[in-house]
């Protein structure tokens, strides 16, 4: 089901963090309003009967239970939107508004964590630790709703390990889907003041891909979705990226660089791929290619494809 995305930027949001600039970020400086976002779904209504509805930016279970309320209740008065989903920070995740949330028929909750590192998280002015995400992303799950964690990569005193040890939690706290987000440095945040004294060096293009790559295989090898990688930034804001690794094809980038880890450590004699992926195969290694609906690779399947290189990027933390 496609998604309707409202942004309410910094709504509920008591401060901000190193990295965020909403404003820069979607070129929205102002919350929208009711007659905005009931325009903003007629528009979609027209090309579809059926869509899931997302509160993004800011954090929802911040606002007041009447504020929450109102969105909610306003939401429902339309036929197409059938799902609701919203995105909030760990430490504003109770059972009050988790009750509000399920009331209102709420299916998804995405918890912008960004890291389970406990230094990363100081030093991103996050103001929550460890215990606090993994309490709220647990909650999330025992409320039943679909849990959906935002990891970011590159922050600042984040490394390679703490990465995968960040993906490697999110899987242990029960995440549906996860979202991941190579740190772009917008002119707005107080991350640019920290790039451009020389405080903070940004993940270059090749390092995010490759991490990425590494991440998909340790979540999507243990069966949590990547629903997005990297930030969608609007053409017409790109201006405001400083620095980082921003690419609008990074999502495709990461992916054809997981097929080809597939062919480099698996070596497969026998591979079907999709027709539309045919052209991410330019060197086969002596693979015979067939073309198919999913992807395998000799006997196995994408999946346990996965499972296999994402087991070795875990065992390589102790190497």
């Amino acid at each position: 089901m496609k998604i309707i995305p409202i942004f309410l930027p910094y709504v509920g949001c008591e401060g901000r963090c190193v990295f965020c600039d909403q404003f820069g970020a979607t070129g929205r400086v102002a919350v929208p309003t009711f007659e905005e976002i009931g325009r903003i779904i007629e528009e979609h209504s027209r090309t579809s009967s059926e869509y899931e509805l997302a509160f993004y930016g800011g954090t929802f279970t911040a606002l007041s239970v009447e504020r929450m309320r109102g969105y909610l209740e306003f939401a429902r008065n339309f036929r197409v939107v059938k799902r609701i989903r919203v995105s909030t920070r760990p430490d504003e995740v109770t059972p009050e508004k988790l009750a509000v949330l399920r009331e209102y028929g709420v299916e998804t909750v995405e918890v912008g964590v960004q890291s389970f590192d406990e230094e990363v998280l100081t030093l991103s002015g996050r103001g929550y630790g460890t215990e606090v995400a993994e309490r709220a992303c647990r909650m999330v799950k025992e409320w039943g709703f679909t849990l959906g964690v935002h990891l970011m990569l590159g922050l600042p005193g984040s490394n390679k390990k703490i990465e995968i040890l960040s993906a490697l939690r999110a899987v242990e706290c029960g995440a549906d889907l996860v979202r991941l987000h190579p740190t772009l440095v917008l002119k707005g945040a107080e991350l640019y003041k920290m790039y451009t004294k020389g405080e903070y060096k940004p993940l270059s293009l090749e390092e995010a891909v490759e991490l990425c790559s590494d991440l998909l295989t340790v979540l999507e090898g243990w069966g949590v979705k990547v629903v997005r990688i990297g930030y969608y930034i609007p053409p017409d804001q790109a201006e405001n990226v400083a620095a980082g690794p921003f690419d609008p094809s990074l999502g495709d980038k990461v992916r054809k660089r997981v097929v080809e880890k597939i062919f480099e450590r698996l070596r497969p004699k026998k591979v079907v791929v999709p027709s539309r992926y045919r052209g991410w195969l330019k060197d086969p290694m002596g693979a015979e290619v067939f073309e198919g609906e999913d992807f395998s690779f000799d006997e196995l399947g994408y999946s346990d494809a996965l499972f296999l290189l994402g087991k070795e990027v875990v065992e390589c933390l102790n190497s």
